[in-house]
This record gives C-alpha cells, structure tokens and sequence, in this order.
C-alpha cells in the first residue's frame, strides 16, 4: 500500500510502503524511519510538525539493533552458524511382524475361539467354519482323508514292527556268524602244526629212503660176502619205502586239510559280512514309500482341515479380528492378524517423494505425539520396493509399503510418534531465514540495508533446511537485510 503526501515549497511529503512510514524534505535531506505501521492521519501530523520546527538537521531514527536471525520487525541479520535439512511425519508403533491368516476357502463362520487382545500359543485353533452338507462336502472329504491317513499308518506300523523282528532276528544271526568265525579261526594252529609235522615227516622218510638205498647198493657190490648178507639191506630199503609213501600220504593229506580250513575260515568270514549288511539294511528303517504315503496322506488331511480352520502359526497376540459366527467370508481374504506385541518399531506411509530422500540405515529422532519433550533413537530399517529392501512380491494381504523404523526401547503398541529424520546438515556458514530471500525472474536476492540506503544483493544459496537457507555467495556476517 502507498500513501503519499507533499507540499509546494519544502517538498515534504509522507510514504507508507509495507507497513513503513518515510518522512522527508527535498533539500533538507532528513527522513525518519518508523518500523510500525501508522495511519495516514498520524503521519501527516508528523509532517506538518516536522515542517513547522523547520529543523533540517533531524536524525536517522531505527528500533532497537537486530542481535539474532529472528525477525526484529521486517528486518534479519546474516549469522554464522549450522543449517539442517530435516524431515518429518507421524507414525504408528507397530509390531515388528504381523502375521495375517484367512481361510483358504469361502463359507461361513461357525465358531471363534479368541478376541483382539487374546494371546496365542503356536498351533491354537483360532476359528472355522461352518461344515457343508452333501456327498463332496468339506466334511466328507476330512473323513475320507482321515482314513486314508490310518490306512498308510497301520501298514507303516506292521511294517516297521515286522522290521524290528527282523532286526532282532539279523542280531542273533550275526552273533552266531561272528561266534562260527572265531571257532574258525581258533584252529589255524593246528592245522598249520600238522602241515609242518607232515612236511617234517616226508622228509625224514626221504632221508631214509635214501640211506637206505646206498646201504643196500653196497651191500649188493660186496661179492665176498654171501647173498644172505645182503637181505637185511634189502629189506630195511623197502621198509623206508613204505614209511615214505605213509609219509606221503600223511602230508598230502595235512595240505588238503589246510586248504579246507582256509575254506572255511572265508566261508565264516563272507557269513559274517552277510549278516552284518543285513543287519545295518534292516536298521535303515522300513520301506520309504511307506513313510512317504503316510506323509501325503497326512498333507492332504491337514490341507483339507486348513481350509476350514485358521490355526495360530505362531505365538503371539491377537491385534485384530474380523469375524463373527455366521458371517460369510471369502478364500484368502485376511480376518486375523497376530503379532509379537514385545518386538515393535514405527510405522508410516510416506509420499514418493519423501521416500526418494531416505536411505535405509538412517539415524532418526521419534517422540510421542502426547509428549514431545520424551525421545527415543531409532533407525530406518526398511523402505519399501523400489526405495529398500522392502517386499515386491503381493501376497493375500497386499504389498507392503510402509516404511520401518527400529527402536532401542519397546513402545506402547498402537501409539502415535513423530519422527525427524536429518537428511542434510552443515556447520559454520552463513545463513538467513527463507522469508528473508526473495526470487524474481530468475534471480535470488535479498535487500541490504546499507547505512541510510537500500540496495538489492544477488546471492547464491546452498543448503535449504527447514527455518534457515545457507548463503554461499552474496552477503557477509553481520549484514542487515530488510524483509520482502
């Protein structure tokens, strides 16, 4: 808003310009400068005492020096100091991991066992539904598996009780193995002691043999003597014949005796082997297909009771609960989510652009909303896909795109926070309030009150924090600039 007042000889006039009233005279050259806002009635007074005084020689008036970067009336002063770019947003204390279950077909509800804040143990049966009518009903088809599921399991039963007995039977089957092979072996000395008699024996009824041919030779070469003398020779020659081939026979037969001992020494030895694989095969447990028609018979039923049923995975507590009896509900539609209410972090769903600025691993600041002046250290743990690690896959429950932040102490479960994260901060620079700066046309400048005048300085901004923008170039410490 301009107001304007003047005279024919002084020239003084009166000018009020966003909320500034300027008094002044042509040639004197005075001004005052008011830093509130006056009415145009109150001004002219002013001009009209002014004149009637006929002083020139008024002084240059101003408010109290500006000592902060806080607004003194419309004017800042360029400081030194830290500028912080921040982000902030409100969460919610959320369980670490929630675990949403459905029922794997459609009907209706027939019973619920819990309620939201109920805790669950893994396997509790939380709810199930109603049991159709009709020969392929859901009911029918659970009767049809359960016994199907105690067919496989009696035949594994008599299966694996045949094969303890069996086990049992292969055990006394290798001890007598085993005690047969020790008998065996005990006797190898003594066949080896007969071999060497025998071996002995032939050869001192050779040596015999011998001795006594060349007794009976010369006693046949002594033509002196009378014939008679030569039969005594002759007959103690085939005497050690005889014992010779008795010798003979008696190492013959020590041989074939060893070499039927070495005979079954290995048949013991390969009876022992026998019984042993027979024994460690029995112990490897029954036929496997058995125990595979048992587990598939098993999955089948369990599938068949999963469609019907929604049982706790996992310990935990129930967070919420969508059902009632009678209440018709859709296949893989969520109606229960538990959680760990011990293991929390925040939760918060942030714009693109917000999450364009994060980086998992971030240190941020989380408060409650109640009570700001109380503090925790958190971290950001995950962002979602395509931002972090987050899950890109959907499943019955949607995708996740919450950002996740971790606490260094648990929190009340639902409660609200807010949370500041420092994306950018810089230390001793320059820096004004972003009011301060004004950008026309391409260009950045501030005004600078210089002395009792006013000029217009371009400058160059760098970091732009929350309630203060740096100064690169353009301005020094300690410079006065006047509001926009």
């Amino acid at each position: 808003m301009l107001v304007g007042l003047g005279t024919s000889k002084s020239g003084a006039y009166v000018r009020q310009v966003c909320g500034e009233a300027r008094v002044g005279s042509g040639k004197g050259g005075f001004k005052l400068v008011l830093q509130r806002c006056f009415s145009v009635g109150v001004l002219v007074s002013l001009v009209f005492l002014v004149v009637g005084c006929g002083r020139t020689d008024v002084p240059l008036v101003t408010s109290t020096p500006v000592q902060t970067s806080v607004a003194t009336g419309l004017t800042y002063v360029v400081q030194r100091g830290e500028v912080v770019k921040t982000m902030e947003f409100t969460g919610r204390v959320s369980p670490v991991e929630e675990v949403p279950l459905y029922f794997k077909t459609g009907g209706y509800v027939k019973q619920t066992f819990v309620q939201p804040g109920d805790s669950v143990k893994a396997g509790d049966l939380l709810a199930e539904l109603e049991a159709e009518l009709g020969a392929d009903s859901l009911q029918n088809q659970i009767a049809s598996a359960e016994l199907n599921l105690a067919v496989a399991q009696a035949r594994l039963a008599r299966a694996e009780e045949m094969n303890t007995y069996a086990i049992s039977q292969a055990e006394i089957a290798l001890e007598l193995a085993q005690e047969q092979l020790a008998r065996t072996r005990a006797l190898h000395d003594t066949y080896k002691a007969n071999t060497v008699r025998a071996r002995v024996g032939l050869e001192d009824a050779e040596d015999r043999v011998e001795r006594a041919e060349i007794e009976h030779q010369e006693a046949v070469h002594r033509h002196w003597m009378p014939p008679e003398h030569s039969e005594p020779y002759a007959l103690a020659l085939q005497q050690a014949r005889w014992n010779l081939e008795t010798a003979q026979a008696e190492h013959d037969q020590a041989m074939a005796n060893e070499e039927v001992y070495r005979r079954d020494l290995r048949i013991a030895e390969i009876a022992v082997s026998q019984a042993e694989v027979e024994l460690e095969q029995l112990k490897k447990g029954v036929d496997p297909v058995l125990a595979i028609e048992v587990q598939q018979a098993q999955q089948v039923l369990d599938r068949l009771k999963e469609s019907s049923q929604i049982v706790a995975p996992v310990d935990g507590e129930v967070l919420s609960l969508a059902l009632y009896p009678g209440r018709p509900v859709e296949p893989f539609k969520t109606v229960i989510v538990i959680a760990d209410p011990s293991a929390v972090e925040v939760s918060a769903g942030l714009t693109d652009d917000q999450l364009q600025q994060l980086t998992e691993g971030q240190q941020a600041k989380v408060a409650l909303s109640t009570d700001s002046e109380r503090s925790w250290t958190g971290t950001v743990r995950r962002l979602p896909y395509p931002y972090g690690t987050g899950a890109s896959v959907e499943n019955p429950t949607g995708i996740d795109t919450s950002t996740r932040i971790s606490l260094e102490e648990d929190l009340r479960l639902g409660a609200l926070v807010h949370v500041t994260i420092v994306l950018e901060e810089k230390r001793d620079v320059l820096w004004l309030p972003p009011s301060a700066v004004s950008t026309l046309q391409g260009r950045t400048f501030v005004t600078v009150r210089d002395g009792g005048r006013q000029r217009r300085a371009d400058i160059e901004l760098g970091l732009e924090g929350n309630d203060r923008v740096e100064i690169r170039k353009g301005l020094q410490e300690g410079e006065v600039v006047v509001a926009p």
